[in-house]
């Protein structure tokens, strides 16, 4: 049993739609499809949801959205004749969606229509039952996902369809209000449905053939990543490698469902397959992939005798806390704590944070060291072998490029290095030269 994910580049017009058909019958296992609405045609085009809040905004200024909605009608209505599905379906739906955002709905309301609309398109057009997500995501007032509720709901409304559409990215609360994932969120539901109904596995069905093992923007070449796990992903993910939402994974993860990412326009690509645990543990890859990113600031406070100092982390950390500042990595040595943030992050706080920190723990110095990126090369395999710190080390040495901070994670499976954000290209470039390219 299978839960199947199409995002908006999957679904953008007609010959979209017409290729996720003729996936979804070539399995018949795949038998709860959920939809994102229509994404881009084109780079110059606009995703539907985009069209949607552009007429949530107009209508906040108490100004007209009819020709602005016009052409989102015009989107599903194009869809919609090419296919011969008949329009009454949407009709009086679109009328409705239209009369309610200019009446000042809310925004996840006018966020969320797009799925919605798409999902009954496809549901009319796959001949299978179309199920509401409101029915079955339920978030609570302040906008959080109310977890049991909603495995509660899943589980109640699928044990009576074999087969249905479920529109992604949106819930409601017990009030009726409306509630939406951060953007790609549409992941988010398939996942919950996925770990709900105990799926054999979730595919999601996208632009791109699975993970490649670097940014492809970087290493044109860079291969794709048969399997990895989600321990892998998530490290790679964080560094900014952005084919799942992130969010997506916990919910499967947890319940050991793998994930599969394929493409929708090449759908005999086998894709990227992603396990709870290494499923190879004799042939495990050295790097199962590199990443990286940049905008990182590395505040770093030194102190004789740091390490003696009771609380002396704590205090300084609190003061990170107060200012609502999340720290990504923490470095420390004897009389040395670095403190690795989000460059953007400090922008409206860095004096009043060194001013705070000074006053708190008395350090003989603070200093802030910005244009820093960090590089993580991650693989399961690396803690089994022997001499990896230092290939990576000399491969970067080659290229003249000096290693600001060394972070080996305690799981074994990640080691991040943080150089000059100018270097990163040509970091990646290198790491993946000594530990992947054949």
């Amino acid at each position: 049993m299978k839960v199947a994910k199409f995002g908006g580049t999957s679904l953008a017009d007609a010959e979209q739609f017409r290729k996720v058909k003729k996936i979804i019958e070539s399995d018949t296992s795949r038998r709860y499809i959920v939809p994102s609405a229509p994404g881009k045609r084109y780079p110059s085009d606009e995703k539907v949801t985009d069209m949607l809040i552009g007429c949530f905004n107009v209508a906040q200024k108490g100004q007209n959205i009819r020709a602005l909605f016009d052409k989102i009608k015009s989107r599903f209505f194009d869809i919609a004749i090419e296919l011969e599905i008949d329009t009454a379906c949407i009709d009086d739906k679109l009328d409705e969606i239209e009369q309610n955002i200019q009446n000042k709905s809310s925004r996840a309301y006018a966020a969320s229509r797009g799925e919605y609309i798409n999902a009954i398109l496809l549901s009319e057009y796959l001949s299978l039952p179309f199920l509401d997500a409101k029915n079955i995501i339920i978030f609570n007032v302040n906008g959080e996902l109310d977890q049991s509720k909603t495995h509660e709901q899943i589980q109640l409304h699928l044990a009576t369809l074999d087969k249905c559409v479920i529109p992604g990215f949106y819930g409601i609360d017990q009030k009726g209000n409306y509630h939406v994932f951060s953007r790609g969120g549409s992941d988010i539901t398939a996942a919950l449905i996925a770990r709900s109904i105990n799926a054999d596995i979730y595919e999601n069905w996208t632009d791109i053939s699975g993970f490649r093992a670097a940014d492809p923007r970087i290493v044109p070449d860079s291969k794709y990543i048969q399997q990895l796990t989600y321990k892998e992903l998530r490290e790679l993910s964080y560094m900014g490698a952005t084919v799942l939402h992130e969010d997506s994974v916990f919910p499967v993860r947890a319940s050991g469902i793998p994930t599969q990412i394929l493409n929708t326009n090449d759908p005999l690509h086998p894709g990227t397959l992603i396990h709870y645990l290494p499923q190879q543990k004799a042939h495990l890859p050295l790097v199962t992939g590199i990443a990286g990113k940049k905008g990182f600031t590395a505040i770093t406070i030194e102190k004789l005798r740091m390490n003696s100092e009771l609380g002396f982390g704590r205090k300084v950390l609190q003061i990170l806390e107060k200012h609502n500042l999340t720290f990504d990595h923490l470095p420390t040595g004897i009389d040395t704590m670095s403190i690795i943030v989000s460059t953007d992050s400090l922008f409206k706080c860095k004096d009043k944070l060194k001013e705070e920190i000074e006053s708190a723990v008395n350090p003989d110095s603070i200093v802030f060291t910005d244009k820093l990126a960090m590089v993580a090369v991650v693989g399961s395999g690396m803690s089994k072998k022997i001499g990896i710190a230092a290939r990576l080390f000399t491969a970067l040495a080659e290229q003249g490029i000096v290693i600001k901070t060394i972070i080996f994670a305690p799981s074994e499976l990640c080691i991040i290095i943080g150089i000059d954000e100018d270097y990163l290209e040509t970091s990646i470039r290198s790491i993946y030269d000594t530990f992947i390219r054949e």
